[in-house]
This record gives structure tokens, sequence and C-alpha cells, in this order.
């Protein structure tokens, strides 16, 4: 008997190759390292069809982009940002341009906005094989996403709500443990109650993003 083919993680399709959870390209190669560290290897990885891998990479280098753009990430991001981003951005007119044309002033300080939509369809499909990765099924359902890290973009008094929702977000996940090998990219953490699952993910240290999977 033929061994069944493995379904894509986001649809029916019989899978063609690997979707790597996150995207490799958030993981900087050894040679833009100061330590030369190799943090492509043991990436998880997930099967997928062509339509939810290579056609969504353009969703995933803006992605990228954001993060390493939010203050605060780690060396890690910062050395991704300079070496490998920046370089790849500058063979690219478009992107910056994409960026330049959102720019916005916050505090007397440059910023952009953030294509939430465009982020609603990374998101989703990260969480989905994420999950897969995780507990080695597939989710079906919707998922809710906080970004953690946008607390700044918000008027004052929904900062004010955001913070104190980040600060019991805190409480929820402290002493849980954490996932992930290369950690000074990716890890994440997996709580599970009566309401659904919860993941809490952290790039480059500091940028958080909060998965909802209600029951």
């Amino acid at each position: 008997m033929s061994k069944e083919s493995p379904k894509c993680y986001m649809c029916e399709e019989n899978a063609t190759g690997k979707e790597h959870v996150p995207p490799k390209c958030l993981f900087p190669k050894s040679k833009d390292l100061e330590t030369g560290n190799d943090l492509r290897k043991g990436l998880l990885t997930v099967p997928s069809c062509n339509l939810h891998n290579l056609e969504k990479s353009g969703d995933d280098e803006y992605f990228l982009n954001v993060i390493t753009g939010i203050q605060g990430i780690n060396k890690t991001g910062r050395q991704h940002y300079k070496k490998q981003i920046r370089r790849r951005n500058s063979r690219n007119p478009s992107i910056i341009k994409r960026f330049a044309d959102k720019s916005i002033e916050i505090n007397k300080q440059l910023a952009f906005e953030i294509e939430i939509e465009r982020l609603d369809v990374f998101i989703e499909h990260f969480a989905c094989a994420l999950f897969l990765a995780h507990f080695g099924n597939k989710w079906y359902g919707d998922v809710e996403w906080i970004p953690e890290s946008f607390a700044q973009i918000y008027s004052h008094s929904e900062e004010q709500e955001k913070i104190q929702l980040i600060s019991s977000i805190d409480l929820m996940f402290n002493n849980i443990e954490m996932h992930g090998k290369n950690r000074e990219v990716f890890m994440y953490q997996v709580v599970k109650d009566s309401r659904g699952t919860k993941m809490r993910l952290y790039f480059y240290d500091s940028f958080k993003i909060l998965l909802l999977f209600p029951k």
C-alpha cells in the first residue's frame, strides 16, 4: 500500500515542499553575525504547497522589515538588519518606497503605518504552521492575534488598556516552558485552558505577539 502524501499545512492540497516556521528569512546567515553561529540549523518545518510557501515570500519579507524596525530588539536582530536586510532592500527600491509612503510622525519621531491587513495574512499562515509543528495536527478554526509590541501606536486611553492587557499576559505565561532551538531569533510559549490555546511568540527577544486559538 502506497503511503499517502502529506497535505499542506494551510489547505488540503498535496505538499510539494516545506515551509519554515518561522520563515527562514528571519534567521541571519552565519557570515553576517559577529559570533559566526549557524542559526539556520534545526529549524521547524511543516508540509506546504507552492501557494502557501513560495508565493507568500513577499509577506514574509514585509513582516521581517516591520519587526526589525522596532526599537528594543536584540543584537542578533540589529545585525540581521544592518548586514542583510538593508543590503537586500537597497537592491529593491520598491520596498523602501512602500515604507516611505506610509511614514508618519509620532512624538516628534519618524515612524511608519503598519499594513495590518497584510500582517493578518502573514500571522494566519504562521499560526497554522506553528500549531501543526507543535501539536502534530492542523488547526481549522479562526486565529486571533494581539501585537503586544505595537502598544505605542494607539491613543493614550487605548494604550493604557493595552498596557494592562500585556501585564495580564506576563502573569499568564510566568514560569511557562519556553520552546524553540534558535532563541536569539524566535521562541514561544504555550498555554491551554478551558477557552482554548494561547501561544506567546518572541522574535529577537522583545518583539511579542499573542496568538489565540479559541475553542
